[in-house]
């Protein structure tokens, strides 16, 4: 015969180990979910329509904007942490670097479009990410939720710089003009995030992420996925092109740190 106090006993530890184990998730939640960074790169089929300069749907591919970051081209920042259980938070563009796909005919001349933001607070170099037109924020929300998905909505106003084909976008001499570009805006409805990065995610001190890897699946003509790093392999500015070859010809800079497989 069961001792009916045994099984009150071990009721009870079953029941107080429940809990604990659901606050600790929940503490786990809270405390990992902080204000960060999403380092994500450019997928296929990004544009931008530049038909008020007679250009029509221009693609666009992504340009690494620093080693330290892979292959990173878009930064994007969640201002506060996560409330407890989920919530809505801030989002902000922070940076992005993209460029044509192909020079284009702009004022007669063929020239290599870049679009940017630069609005790291210092945190990447105008030398490196120019920006020469202010520019309203590009800012939004994204909404949290603990089983894993987010939705997310947000303005994109870029600066839109016409560059002599196959000439540094960093070299203000080479510009044939720049303007700010027409206002965008994306969404991302349930789509998924982890809390351990992706295998080969690019590990920045200066761009931490607080916890949260989200894989966006924006309505709109930016598809982003998670950056990875090239780790071993010493990167190079993406800022300073050969004519000939169109490939990355500048100095040096640091490796990115890669984080492994969880």
């Amino acid at each position: 015969m069961k001792n009916p106090m045994s099984s009150m006993m071990t009721r009870s530890f079953l029941l107080k180990s429940l809990l604990v184990l659901s606050i600790f998730a929940v503490s786990v939640f809270a405390s990992a979910q902080t204000a960060g960074y999403d380092l994500l790169q450019t997928g296929s089929g990004a544009s931008i329509d530049l038909s008020s300069v007679n250009l029509g749907n221009v693609p666009l591919n992504g340009v690494p904007i620093q080693g330290g970051t892979g292959t990173t081209d878009t930064i994007m920042h969640r201002t506060q942490d996560v409330p407890q259980g989920g919530g809505t938070v801030p989002l902000e563009v922070t940076a992005l670097f993209m460029k044509s796909a192909s020079p284009v005919t702009f004022n007669g001349q063929q020239v290599d479009v870049y679009v940017t933001i630069n609005n790291s607070g210092g945190k990447v170099s105008t030398s490196v990410l120019p920006q020469p037109d202010s520019l309203s924020g590009s800012t939004g929300t994204m909404t949290v939720r603990t089983d894993g998905t987010f939705d997310s909505s947000f303005n994109v106003n870029a600066d839109v710089i016409f560059v002599k084909a196959g000439t540094s976008v960093t070299n203000s001499a080479n510009y044939v003009g720049h303007q700010p570009a027409k206002t965008i805006s994306l969404s991302s409805t349930n789509s998924t995030y982890t809390t351990t990065p992706p295998s080969g995610y690019p590990s920045s001190t200066t761009f931490p992420s607080g916890g949260i890897y989200p894989r966006p699946v924006h309505n709109g003509p930016h598809p982003v996925v998670p950056s990875k790093c090239s780790s071993g392999v010493q990167a190079t500015s993406p800022t300073t092109t050969s004519a000939k070859t169109q490939q990355p010809t500048g100095s040096a800079t640091a490796i990115a740190t890669c984080i492994s497989a969880q």
